[in-house]
């Protein structure tokens, strides 16, 4: 790996550990390895091992790919086996372009509920895109209801408490624009 590439990988790692709210010490003990190994890795005077850095990704809720995007450049390709997969009782949710991928504020899914399935009523910061690729829903945002059917496109700020149920099996993609501060 060369020096530049290393240092990026670094930089990344060290910025999302920071936003984690991790101290290098911190993330060293979750890892198993000394709070110097750890700083020489994110100031880039040592590249980890490919074991190292699983390590560190998994410690950080991170897929191992996304210290190595930044480096390689603008074209990046993700196959379908490595795109991780999140199963719930109400909604699947396959991970297309995982949070830092693209941007640290930026992630795309494709989400897959049944009929009856309901995305509880949350809120989080930013905005969301989702385009309806097939099915009916009911989409709850504050006191507003909106039935989205196939081809459908709903944009709207996280802020306010919103939900979806399933009228029809649904399979939906999304955008999340979240707020960074």
């Amino acid at each position: 790996m060369d020096r530049q590439a290393s240092d990026q990988i670094g930089f990344r790692i060290r910025d999302v550990r920071k936003k984690n709210g991790l101290t290098m010490s911190q993330l060293a003990d979750r890892v198993g390895v000394s709070y110097i190994t750890i700083y020489r890795i994110e100031t880039g005077k040592v590249s980890p091992s490919v074991v190292l850095l699983s390590g560190i990704a998994h410690s950080l809720g991170e897929p191992i790919n996304a210290f190595f995007e930044r480096a390689q450049g603008k074209c990046i390709l993700i196959k379908s086996e490595d795109q991780p997969e999140i199963h719930a009782n109400k909604l699947n949710l396959k991970l297309l372009i995982p949070k830092s991928l693209i941007d640290d504020s930026i992630s795309i899914s494709i989400g897959r509920a049944k009929k009856g399935k309901c995305i509880d009523r949350h809120k989080n910061n930013g905005f969301e895109m989702s385009y309806i690729i097939k099915g009916k829903c009911l989409f709850k945002y504050g006191n507003e209801e909106h039935e989205m059917k196939k081809g459908d496109v709903i944009y709207f700020e996280g802020k306010t408490v919103h939900s979806v149920f399933a009228l029809e099996p649904l399979e939906f993609l999304a955008i999340y624009f979240r707020e960074i501060k």
